[in-house]
């Protein structure tokens, strides 16, 4: 269904270009909220199951949300492909970005390790660049780097940062922004329900066959746990490739850094930790980056002459 009444489309002029690309900033801002809240329960259960097990539950459950978007939209028609090498190579990138996201939580702290994942918004725009060919200006680079100062402000980094799962958090974030922008560069021909539901299939075939090779016990607890990490990442995954088919990825990819502001939240409500006044100040010039991406985007009407 379209948005608006006659009545509205009557009196208001048309949509300008840079309407498609405010829709993927909110919902990339949105699918951040739910990849930040898995991320959570990864944390929570790191130590206590194997790394394909985590794997294998968030993508199982996180199919439930797919379908049920998937039958929202009208059935399984949007999700044929006439590219499963693509979709292979999605899958094959998202299951060793996930299992060395999990590795790597156990040697560090979880505000540490999504510092090094942020530096997927770089790697993006370098793909990005050769890839897609899109133009990334000066405002963009100064946006983004804008961000990093922010998150930069809220670690307050140290020796610390660099520990051993630094590598596998740096591995995390090349692969993850190499499968997005994949995703924007076949936009044309393939649907976000396509891309979710063929990358979370696949994840979840992958990690049912390792699973029985590392198989731990679990508890009902922890059965729950994964079953909220994957609601959580199914929902969020679909809303971030949605979010770089409406938009070019050197637009949306600052709103990443509002996980750092969904972070201290969580410290706040789960562990007692209040956010220290670096981190007020460092979530407020992370915002400060996506506002002015948006202004941007408001400022000129065609996307093209965004630089």
């Amino acid at each position: 269904m379209k948005r608006g009444t006659s009545a509205f489309n009557e009196s208001s002029p048309p949509m300008s270009s840079s309407s498609p690309i405010t829709r993927g900033l909110f919902i990339m801002a949105l699918g951040i909220a739910f990849m930040s809240m898995m991320d959570g329960f990864i944390k929570f259960i790191t130590n206590d199951i194997s790394a394909p097990q985590v794997l294998f539950f968030r993508s199982f459950f996180g199919l439930i949300p797919i379908l049920i978007i998937i039958h929202i939209k009208g059935g399984f028609a949007g999700v044929k492909t006439k590219r499963p090498t693509l979709h292979i190579i999605r899958a094959l990138l998202g299951v060793t970005a996930f299992i060395s996201f999990t590795i790597g939580l156990r040697d560090m702290s979880l505000a540490n390790g999504l510092a090094l994942c942020f530096a997927a918004p770089f790697f993006m725009v370098i793909y990005s660049k050769f890839l897609l060919s899109e133009h990334v200006g000066l405002h963009r680079i100064s946006a983004m780097t804008l961000g990093f100062i922010g998150v930069v402000i809220v670690l307050q980094p140290d020796e610390g940062i660099i520990g051993t799962g630094a590598p596998y958090m740096l591995f995390v974030a090349a692969a993850y922004g190499l499968s997005q922008v994949l995703a924007r560069k076949y936009a044309e021909s393939e649907t976000a329900a396509s891309f979710s539901i063929w990358t979370t299939g696949g994840m979840t075939l992958f990690g049912l066959c390792l699973m029985p090779f590392f198989w731990v016990d679990m508890t009902a607890e922890i059965l729950l746990i994964c079953l909220l990490m994957g609601l959580c990442g199914g929902i969020g995954h679909y809303f971030m490739v949605e979010a770089v088919r409406l938009a070019p990825t050197a637009v949306v990819s600052p709103m990443e850094y509002t996980a750092l502001i969904w972070g201290a939240l969580f410290d706040w409500m789960f562990w007692h930790l209040f956010p220290e006044q670096a981190t007020i100040l460092g979530s407020l010039v992370i915002f400060a980056s996506g506002i002015y991406i948006l202004w941007r985007e408001r400022l000129h009407k065609e996307e093209g002459k965004i630089v």
